[in-house]
């Protein structure tokens, strides 16, 4: 069944997927084999009321435990697979049941009652199968010391109890061992009270949209956002800066001011990115609010999403299955995806996005979203300006670092391929691209390596820039734009800007949750004062470590669950190494105090 669902991609699995799939592989035989001898000891010869008792036992066994896994573990994972080219696993299971209340109402969301219906038919003859089996073999099982099904079950459970399995990225596994894992991580939640989820990616319920009319003057939009890409790697303001790429494709981009994402996790900034809304709503609005997409859908234009992120990566993919898109592309489609955190190469989603924009004659929404400067960071031998480099990321950090900008550089020449061949067509004239990071990354400037750790600079500082077709930008929004110097800017912001770029600015306040979207429009002028909040943790994802954050153009006030609020002078201390008392930060302090409740306080 497997080969037939994804054979593709098992045959060009890495050799490290190979092995997790082995190994996947006999845990899966652990279970069955441990369960089913147990159940044939049921099924031994006995007299009176031991024999019905036994029996009774064994029915209900089957019925309870062997039919629901069955059900679940093969008709349910291929049509789960058929929807969302994914299997249900350990996030997925978890998830479905912390949105929806139980599983069975989230099943009954994504398929309706008759999925339900099928998947019990298809059930019922392996269960069927299993028992009879079962009940053949028990007489000569009988005198067999139970060493190896005892064993075998002790040690499998254990690796689905200690999330030793791989079912999340590649899933390099069986798809019953998908949701085994699934249901064992649920029950070692539910028994610990540790981790259990009320976050993550899961399908989404989307809030209905008002009729929206699109404007006399559409002009495309397309979003280009790429992952782990800080600041200071690449150049935003061609005037103050030099890129050997970009300078010569669009030297006329303006930047977005000094951006900064609201949430240094890709999760996390996608969902604030698409929606607007700050990082401390709750999981029902994450995924009820309005994405993008939908929103230029509902005004007529063609949307299009095509990424090299592995949309499969603790079900990512699940959150725009609804989102309103026409053309949905990402890395299992294009192939090649031989490392879950690199994705797929960045110049075939480029490539399938000229295909899309070629070939669209009406006004168009769409997101190109890149994955290779994620770690482990993808380079091009023939292609390494910053030379010595390391892969080795516990060597010397700045050899590490010249790695991660050669990673910089192949996707800047990709990128700057694409966009060559954008400016070429007709549309471009009515085209206005916009560029941004989802997050920084971290060279133990503050001790730490990559991201999701803090919410300092080198994490949440991102490039941004927009360039734009002689037609698509009125004199008044370029105006805007070059006024933003280096004034703080947002996630917020950029979904505001690209509202407004759809033409929505005067309808927003209809949207669903628009009165939580607070982010400024930064094509008008002049830009109002703000306060930002920030934070690593959101409502579909959870790091180890909380960090939260409030943010204006001049301060950062910061702290954690157990770290009370510091305050960083951002123009006196670029570095943020030298924490001041929180009053510093004046009224900063009062609004992350209302915000993040969960916030230590001062000793």
């Amino acid at each position: 069944m497997d080969f037939a669902l994804r054979g593709r991609a098992l045959l060009v699995y890495p050799p490290l997927e190979v092995l997790n799939y082995t190994g996947s592989t006999l845990a899966s035989a652990g279970v069955w084999g441990g369960a089913l001898w147990l159940a044939s000891r049921l099924f031994l010869p006995r007299d009176g009321w031991k024999r019905r008792a036994a029996h009774l036992a064994a029915w209900a066994f089957f019925a309870l435990v062997v039919l629901p896994l069955a059900v679940f573990s093969f008709p349910g994972q291929a049509l789960y697979a058929r929807v969302f080219g994914a299997y249900m696993a350990r996030d997925t299971v978890r998830v479905g049941i912390a949105l929806r209340g139980t599983l069975g109402d989230w099943l009954l969301a994504w398929g309706g009652p008759w999925v339900f219906v099928v998947m019990v038919l298809a059930g019922m003859p392996l269960a069927g199968l299993f028992a009879w089996l079962t009940r053949k073999v028990a007489p000569s099982l009988a005198p067999a010391v139970p060493a190896l099904p005892v064993l075998g079950f002790g040690i499998a459970f254990t690796c689905f109890w200690t999330d030793f399995v791989e079912s999340r990225s590649l899933q390099a596994a069986p798809p019953d061992t998908c949701f085994i894992h699934g249901v064992v991580h649920a029950l070692r939640d539910a028994v610990t009270g540790v981790g259990w989820v009320r976050h993550g990616f899961t399908l989404r319920t989307p809030a209905p949209l008002p009729r929206l009319t699109r404007p006399e003057h559409a002009p495309n939009v397309l979003l280009i956002l790429t992952e782990s890409v800080r600041a200071d790697a690449m150049c935003s303001a061609p005037k103050s800066c030099r890129d050997p790429w970009l300078d010569g494709v669009v030297p006329d981009r303006i930047p977005l001011g000094s951006l900064v994402t609201q949430s240094p996790g890709t999760f996390s900034a996608c969902m604030m990115l698409w929606t607007g809304l700050p990082p401390t709503v709750d999981l029902a609005t994450a995924h009820q609010a309005p994405v993008l997409w939908e929103i230029a859908r509902a005004t007529g234009r063609r949307t299009a999403y095509v990424t090299s992120q592995n949309l499969r990566y603790d079900d990512f993919g699940a959150f725009v299955e609804r989102a309103g898109i026409d053309v949905l592309i990402s890395a299992i489609d294009l192939g090649s995806t031989k490392n879950a955190q690199l994705g797929a190469p960045d110049e075939l989603a480029s490539a399938r996005m000229l295909d899309f924009v070629r070939d669209t004659d009406a006004p168009y929404f769409a997101v190109l979203h890149f994955s290779n400067t994620h770690s482990p960071y993808r380079t091009d031998p023939a292609l390494l300006p910053f030379v010595p480099e390391s892969t080795d990321p516990t060597g010397p950090t700045e050899l590490f670092h010249a790695h991660y900008l050669n990673s910089v550089a192949l996707q800047e020449r990709t990128l700057a391929a694409f966009l060559t061949e954008v400016r070429k067509l007709p549309s471009w004239n009515d085209t206005v691209v916009v560029f941004l990071s989802d997050h920084g990354e971290d060279f133990r400037e503050h001790g730490r390596l990559y991201h999701i750790k803090t919410l300092f600079d080198e994490e949440v500082r991102v490039p941004g820039w927009i360039a734009a077709g002689p037609r698509a930008l009125e004199d008044g929004q370029l105006r805007a734009l070059r006024a933003l110097g280096m004034r703080r800017t947002y996630s917020e912001d950029v979904n505001a800007t690209i509202v407004d770029l759809l033409g929505v600015e005067a309808e927003h306040p209809q949207l669903p949750f628009a009165a939580l979207t607070t982010g400024r429009s930064l094509l008008r002028a002049p830009l109002p004062p703000f306060m930002a909040l920030l934070s690593t943790e959101t409502a579909v994802w959870l790091p180890d470590e909380p960090q939260y954050g409030v943010m204006d153009d001049g301060h950062l006030l910061a702290a954690s669950a157990v770290s009370p609020w510091q305050c960083y002078n951002l123009l006196a201390d670029p570095g943020e190494v030298h924490p001041q008392p929180a009053a510093s930060c004046g009224g900063l302090l009062a609004t992350g105090t209302r915000a993040f409740p969960q916030v230590a306080r001062p000793r």
